[in-house]
């Protein structure tokens, strides 16, 4: 039985609708033909010239993303540009792009989820209030606990261990005990005062200003623990709804290496 991309997109639609994406957002097919059969999905966290490269080389003709790599409103395409070199490339090989963000986001077992279990959180529930009853809806951030209390220190480093990382930038007393833990993959400063409201010990994010650590006032731990980093999960996750629809599709996930490094 053949499988087009349409297939593909409506079973990952079911776990994370269109319209729960920000009004920001650019998720969805943002190129190739909806009724084409599908040859085999490669899995990304972002869309770099590499990227439609390594799909061409395993025999894929469709990209998973979870950033778009059209975000906002394009006005020019400059030649040899990122932007340019995926559209011709993509193009030229006939490649389906599809990018599942905001929306995956907010799903209850989508970027914020897959983060909190990682850290090992349990009874996880919405960081902030939404008229949205589904019970599949998470929303931007989440709330977990631990299942005992922890020093503030003994916490992070768990979460470095976890996560692999090589530093994390913290605001706050390490002495602190931690056990109810805020959270928001990729960027979500915006929301560190929803995690005061609910009482949170310890708020992990990514893209955290100076500004927004001062603004704690050392009433909960604040860390950044990287956007790259909070959000690296999904893709298990996005071959995994693949994988549970389509066994015999193949489905990659990208030897892509995230090229941000540390000294």
């Amino acid at each position: 039985m053949n499988v087009s991309i349409k297939n593909i997109t409506d079973c990952l639609e079911d776990v994370a609708p269109l319209s729960w994406q920000e009004s920001y957002d650019n998720a969805g097919l943002i190129l190739g033909n909806p009724d084409m059969d599908c040859k085999g999905v490669l899995v990304c966290l972002d869309i770099m010239p590499e990227i439609v490269d390594e799909t061409i080389e395993k025999g894929c003709n469709m990209i998973l993303s979870h950033h778009p790599f059209i975000f906002s409103g394009v006005k020019k395409i400059v030649y040899n540009s990122n932007i340019d070199k995926i559209l011709r490339k993509a193009m030229k090989n006939n490649i389906a792009i599809y990018a599942s963000h905001t929306n995956m986001d907010s799903s209850s077992t989508g970027v914020n989820y897959m983060l909190a279990k990682k850290i090992g959180l349990t009874n996880i529930q919405r960081l902030q209030y939404s008229t949205i009853e589904d019970k599949a809806y998470l929303g931007c951030g989440a709330i977990g606990e631990l299942d005992e209390e922890l020093a503030g220190e003994e916490f992070l480093n768990i979460v470095k261990e976890k996560l692999s990382l090589k530093s994390i930038r913290y605001f706050g007393n390490l002495k602190k005990k931690i056990k109810k833990v805020g959270l928001c993959g990729g960027a979500g400063a915006e929301f560190v005062k929803d995690a005061m409201k609910n009482n949170c010990d310890c708020y992990l994010t990514g893209d955290i200003k100076y500004h927004n650590f001062l603004e704690t006032e050392e009433k909960i731990l604040l860390a950044d623990i990287g956007h790259f980093e909070s959000e690296q999960f999904i893709l298990q996750r996005f071959q995994e709804i693949v994988k549970e629809k389509f066994p015999t599709l193949p489905t990659f996930l990208t030897d892509y290496k995230n090229k941000v490094k540390f000294l």
